[in-house]
């Protein structure tokens, strides 16, 4: 983690020069740039040439928003899960617990689906992250982000206490994370529909399943 402080100073580097109109709307632009790169061209030959290039900016003007790669690879990750907010928010889910899984796991799929190029630079972003020293901090961060964004949607009991509920939320959306990290890997693979369909159905078994488990053990524990 002793790359830490580097995020830290990349983020008051972002936040000291992306106050302006102006100075938001390219940093945002380099953001997109390198995240269509990452899609296009993949995590082993991006640099930050070919992201200024699919930024339309001068490398310089990179640098000066941007003071390292994984800098910048952090703003995309932000950029993904703000992309995810906007798709999974629109969504109404069910109140009941069953119905609320198994609506929110579809709904995980079909964003899947439609971004596949999107899903596999992701892995990439988090394999390059473990396998650099000074930027594993970024594969910590890219996980908790998901895990943060999953336990947002996913269903609670409002029987149990705040704290009992707010644990619950974050194990299910380890759970279904899990889950779901295998299945990309599985299907994009396999490249088979039949496959995908029954692997997403029994992922949401059991997920019901274990948020029954959670619940169930949590009030045990309180009586």
């Amino acid at each position: 983690m002793g790359a830490a402080p580097v995020t830290a100073e990349s983020e008051k580097t972002a936040a000291a020069v992306g106050t302006t109109k102006k100075g938001l709307a390219t940093r945002d632009r380099i953001i997109t740039g390198a995240r269509e790169a990452l899609e296009r061209d993949g995590m082993a030959s991006l640099t930050t040439r070919k992201i200024a290039a699919s930024a339309n900016v001068r490398l310089a003007t990179l640098h000066y928003y941007f003071d390292s790669k994984e800098s910048l690879l952090l703003a995309v990750l932000e950029d993904v899960i703000g992309d995810m907010s906007v798709s999974y928010e629109a969504a109404s889910l069910a109140r009941d617990p069953d119905t609320a899984i198994a609506g929110l796991l579809r709904l995980i799929w079909s964003y899947i689906t439609k971004t596949r190029e999107r899903q596999i630079a992701q892995y990439e972003l988090t394999i390059h992250a473990l396998r650099n020293a000074n930027a594993q901090w970024l594969a910590e961060r890219q996980y908790n982000a998901y895990i943060d964004f999953y336990s947002r949607f996913v269903p609670s009991d409002p029987d149990l206490p705040e704290e009992d509920r707010t644990r619950i939320s974050k194990s299910l959306a380890r759970f279904i994370l899990i889950g779901i990290d295998g299945l990309i890997l599985q299907v994009f693979a396999l490249d088979d529909e039949e496959v995908s369909r029954e692997s997403v159905e029994a992922l949401i078994l059991a997920a019901q399943n274990y948020f029954r488990h959670l619940c169930r053990t949590t009030r045990s524990k309180g009586r």
